[in-house]
């Protein structure tokens, strides 16, 4: 299938409500379900607005068993994403997305997918929710994360085929049920618990009509075991100087990365970001799955679409809704 002119797709006007898509007035909030209204206000922003803690007081100390990483004076750690966001899409958003779109089009043929109404759940920047609108789906794109969300409305802005939540995947109340779902680059490893896979599975069951397909993938422990060698890097983009490294804990599955991010023209200090990813066996996300009401999981290798092995780097879920 080919991708239509985002204009044609009806993506180039202003939505105002009415038929089943989200309504006028509705906008950016705190709570969990709140929506998107594409704004003046942020339609004219290429980047959403904050207020960063200025770098400033004690180091930054060392973190969990083995160290971590341990900065320089005066760095301020931040929740994951308030500063990235601003550069994901050339760290590393564009070169998953491309991945992702080619496997994509692969699952839709083979499962000859319904594509009419969507949900991209960690929708991030909206790289992909954007595609699917252009290909002709009416989509809900969900994000924990104002700061993504911001960016996607503006990548998105007049787009009448999308609807913008801010809403946490183990708790997903849309506002109508979609054919597919789809929880796309690992963002199912950010959940360091079993019980919140398990919460996130009834959740993505719920947001799903019968026979719906849930389609998903995840970082496997071979993969973050191979990228947490403590060797730590540091180059420049768009401004900003990046410093990171992942480090990998085998008693938990659990990888560990921190980055920090200062302005290339110096200053004293910079901000620390940690985010942490915990790989599962296959095995147990097919049991979560079919204990939340899904049948017919297939697992495969992403690269190739293939049988999984033992050096497999990220499985790709494929689900059907009971």
């Amino acid at each position: 299938m080919g991708v239509p002119d985002l204009r044609r797709s009806g993506c180039g006007r202003r939505h105002t409500g009415g038929g089943r898509g989200p309504g006028k007035g509705q906008k950016v909030g705190e709570g969990p379900s709140a929506l998107v209204e594409w704004r003046r206000s942020m339609g004219r922003e290429a980047r959403p607005r904050m207020t960063l803690p200025t770098p400033s007081g004690a180091a930054y100390g060392p973190r969990g068993k083995g160290g971590g990483y341990e900065g320089g004076k005066g760095d301020v750690e931040i929740p994951p994403y308030r500063l990235s966001s601003l550069i994901y899409d050339r760290l590393v958003g564009e070169v998953l997305h491309q991945l992702w779109m080619e496997n994509f089009e692969r699952l839709a043929r083979r499962y000859e997918l319904e594509l009419d109404r969507v949900a991209d759940v960690a929708c991030g920047t909206g790289l992909a929710t954007a595609y699917l609108a252009r290909r002709g789906s009416r989509v809900i794109g969900v994000d924990r994360s104002e700061e993504m969300l911001r960016l996607a409305a503006a990548r998105l802005r007049g787009c009448a085929r999308v609807a913008l939540i801010r809403q946490d995947m183990r708790y997903l109340y849309l506002p109508w049920k979609v054919r597919t779902l789809l929880c796309a680059t690992d963002s199912l490893n950010h959940l360091l618990d079993v019980e919140d896979v398990q919460r996130a599975a009834s959740s993505f069951a719920r947001a799903l009509e019968a026979g719906g397909r849930l389609l998903f993938d995840v970082n496997t422990a071979y993969q973050l075991r191979e990228g947490g060698d403590d060797a730590e890097w540091s180059f420049g983009i768009e401004g900003w100087r990046l410093t990171w490294r992942s480090e990998w804990e085998e008693a938990t599955s659990t990888a560990t990365l921190t980055m920090r991010l200062e302005r290339e023209e110096g200053g004293e200090g910079g901000w620390v970001e940690v985010h942490r990813e915990r790989a599962y066996p296959a095995e147990l996300l097919v049991t979560l799955l079919e204990g939340a009401g899904f049948r017919k999981v297939e697992v495969l290798d992403s690269a190739g679409l293939g049988k999984p092995g033992a050096r497999t780097r990220r499985l790709q879920f494929v689900a059907v809704r009971g």
